[in-house]
Order: C-alpha cells, then sequence, then structure tokens
C-alpha cells in the first residue's frame, strides 16, 4: 500500500497542495528565517569605541577631538588611532596639566577603561553589546552568545526529531512555534547577557525544526515528479524571510525592538492550527487509516477527484492485508539506518554532506560582520545572492539530477571561498564579490542536501534519519560563529577552512545514487535496495532505466511481506521524518 499511488489517483500537486503551500507552508518558514539570524544584529559590535571621559575634560573639545587628545594612540603614521580599551592613568584634575600642545605624553601610564566606554551609533542605535559594554576584555560574549544559541539546535535537532516520530508533525511544528515565540518575546526583557544566553539556548531549539517539519509534511503531501520544484519554491520563501529580516534590521536599530518585532507578527500563525493537515504518510505508519482517509477524501474533494464508489473499501482491504501479513510489531530507529551496509553508506554520506554544508553556510552568514562597515548592506546583499540559486536549482535539479547539482555547488563554493580567503583584505570589492559567489554556490547545496535526506531515508525511519544528520551538522553549526570569530585576527582562515570543508563534502558527494523521480523507499528494505548498483562514476538517468526504481516497483506489485510490515511499522507504531 504505497500512498505515492494514492497521490497518482487524487492528485499528485492538485490545488488542494497548491492552497496548503501558497496560505498555510511557505508563510510558516518566514519565523525560522527571522530567528535564525536576527541575532546577529543584536550581538553587533560598532566599529568604533572608546573610553568615556570625564564630562569635565571634554567640554570645550568636540568627539573627535577629544579621543584624539585625551586618548592613548596606536599604531603608525596614517593608521594611527586612539585606543579603544585603554585610557590614560591620570586624574582628570590634573590631566590637563599634562597637555602640551594638546598632545598627552607618551610615557604617561594607561589603565584599560575605567568609566564604561562610548560607541558610535550611526549603525546601531542599541545592541547587546552596547548596552552591557561586552568589548575589549568581553569582546567574545557576543560571539559566545552565538555559541549558545547554536547548542540549543543542536540540542533542538535531538528532541525535536524524535517528537516529530511519536507525536506526529503537526502537534510537533506547532509546539516549536510556542517555544519560538515565548523565546523570543522572553529575549527582548533580558535584563543582562547571562538571561539573554539562557532564553536564546531555548530559541535555538527550535531553528531547525521551524523550517524542516513543513518542509517534511510537504514532501509527503506531493507526488514525486514535484518535489524538486516545491522545495526549491520553500527554500525561496525562507530567503526572502531572510531577506525581510536585513530590511527590518535597517529601520530597526535597537536590539530589543528588533527582538519584538521578529517575534509578535508570527503570533497568529498559531492559528494554522485548524488549517495544517497531518501527514498522511505519518497517521498510515501509525496505523490511523481512518484519519489518514479523511485527509484522502477531503485532498481529492479540492483537487476536482471524484472517487470510484469503493475506493475507500478498497484502500482498507489493502490495508488489512498489509497488517495482517505484519508478523511482529517492530518499532524502527536511526540505529536501523546502520544495520546494511548500503543504508549505512548513504546514511554516512548524508550525515557528513550535511555537516559540511550546514557549517559553511551558517559560518558565511556568521562572516558576513566582517565584509565591511555596514553589516546591514553586507547582510542584505549576502541574502540576495540567494535569490538567483532557486532559478539554477528550478532549471537544473530534474533535468540533470541531484548528485551533478550537489557536486559542483559544493566544489565550486568552496573554491570560491578559498579564492576570497587569499585576495588582499584591503580589496574590498573582490573580496565580497568572490564571497558572494562562494554564497551562491553553498545556497544550491544547502537545499540539495536536505532533498536528499528526504529522497533517500525509508519512510519507516525517515524521521529518525533526518533527525541524526540534523543533529550532527549542528554541530558543525556549533563551531561555525566559533571560525568566523577567527577573522578579527586573521581575516584568511574562516574562509579556509569553509573553503576545504565544502570542497571534500562535494567530492564525498558522488557516492550517493541519484534520486530524480524516483519513488521514495518507504521500509528499510527499499532503503538498502536502492542505489544498490550505484557506480560513483554514473550520473543521472530517467525513472524507467533506474535499477532503484525498477527495484521498488517489483517488490511492492509483488506484495512483499517485509514491505507490508515495515510501512505499518507493525500496528502502526514506527518512527518517521525529524528535522
Amino acid at each position: 500500500m504505497d500512498f505515492d499511488d494514492i497521490l497518482q489517483d487524487i492528485g499528485e500537486f492538485g490545488r488542494y497542495q497548491q492552497l496548503l503551500l501558497i496560505i498555510v507552508i511557505l508563510p510558516s518558514l518566514i519565523p525560522g528565517g527571522f530567528h535564525g539570524f536576527s541575532q546577529i544584529f543584536s550581538v553587533g559590535v560598532p566599529e568604533d569605541y572608546w573610553c568615556r571621559l570625564p564630562p569635565s575634560l571634554c567640554q570645550n573639545f568636540t568627539e573627535n577631538d577629544a579621543k584624539k587628545y585625551f586618548l592613548p594612540q596606536e599604531g603608525a603614521g596614517n593608521a594611527t588611532r586612539h585606543s579603544q580599551c585603554r585610557m590614560f592613568d591620570v586624574d582628570p584634575d590634573q590631566f590637563l596639566d599634562l597637555v602640551t600642545n594638546l598632545t598627552v605624553p607618551r610615557s604617561t601610564p594607561t589603565i584599560p577603561c575605567q568609566h564604561g566606554w562610548e560607541y558610535d551609533r550611526s549603525v546601531y542605535r542599541s545592541t547587546i553589546a552596547t548596552d552591557w559594554d561586552l568589548v575589549c576584555d568581553k569582546d567574545f560574549f557576543p560571539t559566545l552568545s552565538l555559541f549558545i544559541n547554536t547548542v540549543g539546535t543542536l540540542v533542538g535537532s535531538l528532541i525535536f526529531g524524535y517528537l516529530i516520530d511519536r507525536i506526529g508533525r503537526k502537534k510537533t511544528f506547532f509546539l516549536v512555534l510556542a517555544i519560538q515565540i515565548a523565546s523570543g518575546l522572553a529575549t527582548a526583557a533580558a535584563p543582562e547577557f547571562w538571561t539573554f544566553c539562557f532564553f536564546r539556548f531555548f530559541n535555538g531549539l527550535t531553528l531547525i525544526p521551524s523550517w524542516i517539519i513543513p518542509f517534511i509534511l510537504c514532501m509527503e503531501l506531493i507526488g514525486p515528479s514535484k518535489r524538486a520544484p516545491v522545495g526549491t519554491t520553500m527554500s525561496l520563501a525562507l530567503t526572502l524571510g531572510v531577506i525581510s529580516l536585513a530590511g527590518v534590521a535597517w529601520l530597526i536599530r535597537d536590539w530589543v525592538q528588533l527582538q519584538l518585532a521578529v517575534t509578535l507578527p508570527f503570533v497568529v500563525f498559531l492559528g494554522y492550527w485548524w488549517f495544517l493537515p497531518e501527514s498522511p504518510r505519518w497517521l498510515l505508519s501509525q496505523g490511523k487509516f481512518d484519519e489518514t482517509m479523511d485527509i484522502v477524501r477531503r485532498i481529492a474533494k479540492v483537487n476536482g477527484v471524484k472517487l470510484r464508489e469503493n475506493y475507500i473499501e478498497e484502500m482498507f482491504a489493502k490495508y488489512k492485508a498489509a497488517k495482517a501479513l505484519a508478523a511482529d510489531h517492530k518499532q524502527y530507529d536511526a540505529f536501523d539506518l546502520f544495520r546494511t551496509p548500503n543504508l549505512r553508506k548513504k546514511t554516512i554520506v548524508i550525515i557528513f554532506d550535511t555537516f559540511c554544508v550546514y557549517s559553511v553556510y551558517n559560518g558565511l552568514n556568521f562572516f558576513v560582520p566582517h565584509l565591511g562597515s555596514e553589516e546591514h548592506i553586507s547582510f542584505l546583499l549576502a541574502s540576495l545572492v540567494e535569490l538567483p540559486s532557486y532559478l539554477v536549482l528550478y532549471l537544473t535539479l530534474n533535468r540533470f539530477g541531484r548528485r551533478p547539482v550537489l557536486l559542483l555547488s559544493m566544489v565550486l563554493g568552496g573554491a570560491f571561498c578559498i579564492l576570497c580567503s587569499v585576495v588582499p583584505e584591503n580589496n574590498d570589492h573582490l573580496v565580497k564579490v568572490t564571497f558572494l559567489i562562494s554564497k551562491f554556490c553553498i545556497t544550491c547545496s544547502y537545499f540539495v542536501t536536505d532533498l536528499f535526506a528526504t529522497e533517500l531515508f525509508p519512510t519507516v525511519v525517515r524521521g529518525a534519519g533526518a533527525s541524526l544528520s540534523q543533529t550532527i551538522s549542528a554541530v558543525g553549526l556549533c563551531f561555525s560563529p566559533l571560525i568566523a570569530y577567527f577573522a578579527h585576527k586573521l581575516f584568511y582562515l574562516p574562509l579556509l577552512i569553509f573553503g576545504l570543508l565544502s570542497i571534500v563534502g562535494g567530492v564525498v558527494s558522488m557516492i550517493l545514487p541519484e534520486t530524480v523521480n524516483q519513488p521514495l523507499p518507504e521500509t528499510l528494505e527499499e532503503g538498502e535496495e536502492f542505489g544498490k548498483t550505484h557506480r560513483w562514476t554514473a550520473w543521472a538517468r530517467s525513472p524507467s532505466q533506474s535499477p532503484a526504481s525498477i527495484t521498488i516497483h517489483q517488490r511492492r506489485s509483488d506484495g512483499d511481506v517485509e514491505t507490508s510490515r515495515n510501512l505499518l511499522g507493525g500496528n502502526g507504531l514506527s518512527p518517521q521524518r525529524a528535522a
């Protein structure tokens, strides 16, 4: 009993799926994009800051003159500028006595800033760095907050990866949305740094599930021929949300107001509960035939398909036959992905490629503040460059296949990362161009890795498999802001690391079999057989030539006992796909 066959009867991508995509699923992706990157602006550090000087000392001087005359100067020649972290160790009342021709003797001792800092407010009116003085000896704290947020992402992948298979896609998604809203509002009320980090950890729990769960649900509601274009559209919606964030952050330069702006509007999305269906594939695997058929009837009705009179009875007969063939009540988990050689090999490659792509993609986003003085413009450009990547995906994924697109995008993205790392830092335009090309390429690979995971993991462990790959990739995500932090000292080092990681991941992806236009494997046996005869030198095949496609259809048509048992998960208790 293959749900793809049911979709052929009721419509692979009819009016129901189209309306659901446009009205519910695409808008639900926006909060994840907002919360995923708004912290970059909340923790932003102004390019210029300096020790706060006593008012009595500066009352007869402009701000620039006061910094020039009354703060230690660092550097030499044209590179001379005021110190950002030290001040002269002189009593203010005696300070003017030391000044000769408005110059303090270089022999005057200096000490760390004693009275806080003043900040250039031309880019940011308020961030946690300016509110809590997270500069100089605390300059790692903003990066630390990003790290804690990504640790939450790692933990969230584990928690919600389990829940999505146990309580379903729908309930898990709305739990994620509720936590995201609550933690977003709590973040805005944080009175000090560690409280801020605490709430950002909980917000991080939701970042991957808020994107992956709608993606999974949509993929399970449409037919094989529409998965690539619909999935690309969903990625495009996520990118448009990130681009919108750049505009919101440009208009709102206060971090508290920004947090409220990226949280409060999405409270209305809780109303989607009455419109978003549960995944019929998941319901069927849980033995909930009646609920599955209710959704099938609804889809058929909206799609304008009139089911034959005995259609439901036929499906119920197939369902009962499959259930009767189930000899046990086995539940499946991520460990089952490693029990057979071919499925184990594909799982390891998917995990590694996802790790590489997530590390590089998010690392490049964290690197954006190092591209120039105007972070909002740099972030906007880095987001806009993602748009043409989706056009490329539309034109290539079904025509050339997933593998060549993933290989080329990862290798080229890595090559331009390395090229960007060797460009002289003062060549601002060339640095930006090479960086943006690498971001364009990595965006292509970001989507394809998620699509590969959806298409290669069997239905009975799709959630567990995706959860495992997302969890391990989140480890790379955790270290991305730490790697980007090194750009303060060695501009080229993060780009070199990201570039090498991307190239290695691209080469390894050649091990995966092509999945274009193939049916989703439902059982562990189908997952093991899929691509078993694949050779890494092979390119895309048409569906009619694919051994994997032939094998799966043959096993299903023969009524294989194990296929039936695993589809139902033994009384319908098997886990499913997760974020």
